[in-house]
C-alpha cells in the first residue's frame, strides 16, 4: 500500500479537527506524514524530538484525534493495512477492467523473480540460509491465506533435515514449541496482507525470546511491525485480482534447496530412510 493510502485514516481526523491546527501541532502532523512507514519504531518522546515540540503537544494531539497515544494510531494504521488488502472496491476492477492480454501479469510475476535473484549472492540471503540450515529445531507458521503454503513448506522442508514442524498457534496446544525451549530454535514466518495479529504476536514474542526469526513476506511492510533483518520481501502486486503468491512460493523453494544443501553431507541417507518407508507402507501406486 502507498504511503498515501496508509495516511488516509489520519488525514481524515486531522481534517474533521474544528479550529484547524496549531503550529506546534502541523509540524508534528508533517513529522507523523513522513515517519508512517517506520512508525512502529517510533515513541511519543522520539515523535517529539523529529518535529522540535514537547511530548505534551504529543500526547494532546493525538487525544484530539481520537487515539490512545501512539499505540493507538499505530493499531489505527495496522487495522488499515489489513481492511484496504481485501475490503478494496479496486479488487472488482481489476477483473472488469483486465486486458485480454494477460502477458503483463505474468511478466510482474518474472520481474519479482529477478528482483529475488539479485539477492541469492548476498549476505543477507547467506544469513537467511544459515539460519534455517543450522538451527536445531525450525518451527513454520502461517496464516489465514498463506496457512497452507506454510505446512506444505514446513512438510517438504522436514525431508532435507531433521527436527522441522509445523506450529499451530490457533490450536491452543503448543506442546512442540514448549519442549524446544532449551534448543536454538528458528521460526519460519510466512505472512502477507491482511497481517493476522496472531503472527505478529507471535514473531514479536520469538525476538524477545532471542528466537531467531526468518520472515517471507510482500512488498506491504510488516517490517513495520516486526524488527528482525532476516526478511525476505517479494513483489504479489501483479494486477490479478488478488496478490500473487507465486514469487513467495518460489523463493520457498530456493530456500529449501540451499537448506537441502547445507545438509549435503547426511541428504542421501535421509532420502534413503525416506524411500524404504514409503515402500514399506505402500503409499504410492508403482
Amino acid at each position: 500500500m502507498s504511503k498515501t493510502g496508509e495516511s488516509s485514516v489520519l488525514a481524515e481526523r486531522v481534517a474533521q479537527l474544528d479550529g484547524g491546527l496549531s503550529p506546534a501541532e502541523r509540524a508534528l502532523y508533517a513529522t507523523l506524514e513522513a515517519h508512517l512507514e517506520n512508525l512502529a519504531f517510533e515513541t511519543g518522546a522520539s515523535l517529539a524530538e523529529k518535529s522540535g515540540v514537547s511530548p505534551n503537544t504529543v500526547s494532546r494531539f493525538l487525544r484530539r484525534l481520537g487515539y490512545k497515544g501512539v499505540n493507538g494510531l499505530k493499531q489505527a494504521l495496522r487495522d488499515e493495512v489489513r481492511t484496504h488488502s481485501l475490503l478494496n472496491a479496486t479488487l472488482i476492477e481489476r477483473v472488469e477492467h483486465r486486458p485480454a492480454d494477460l502477458t503483463s501479469h505474468l511478466n510482474a510475476e518474472i520481474n519479482a523473480l529477478k528482483d529475488f535473484a539479485e539477492q541469492l549472492g548476498g549476505a543477507h540471503w547467506q544469513t537467511v540460509v544459515s539460519r534455517v540450515a543450522e538451527a536445531e529445531r525450525v518451527f513454520v507458521c502461517g496464516f489465514q491465506t498463506v496457512r497452507g503454503l506454510a505446512e506444505d513448506f514446513a512438510n517438504r522442508l522436514a525431508l532435507v533435515r531433521p527436527g522441522v514442524e509445523f506450529i499451530d498457534l490457533y490450536s491452543g496446544v503448543l506442546g512442540q514449541w514448549i519442549d524446544s525451549r532449551n534448543e536454538r530454535c528458528c521460526v519460519v514466518l510466512i505472512d502477507i496482507t491482511p497481517y493476522a495479529e496472531a503472527g505478529i504476536t507471535f514473531a514479536n514474542d520469538c525476538l524477545a525470546n532471542e528466537t531467531d526469526l526468518v520472515v517471507f513476506s510482500d512488498e506491504y511492510g510488516i517490517a513495520r511491525y516486526i524488527d528482525t533483518p532476516c526478511i525476505v520481501s517479494m513483489n504479489t502486486r501483479t494486477g490479478l485480482i488478488l496478490e500473487s503468491t507465486g514469487g513467495l512460493t518460489s523463493a520457498l523453494n530456493v530456500l529449501l534447496h540451499c537448506v537441502a544443501s547445507a545438509h549435503k553431507t547426511d541428504l542421501r541417507e535421509r532420502m534413503e530412510a525416506y524411500r524404504a518407508r514409503v515402500q514399506n507402507l505402500r503409499l504410492y501406486t508403482k
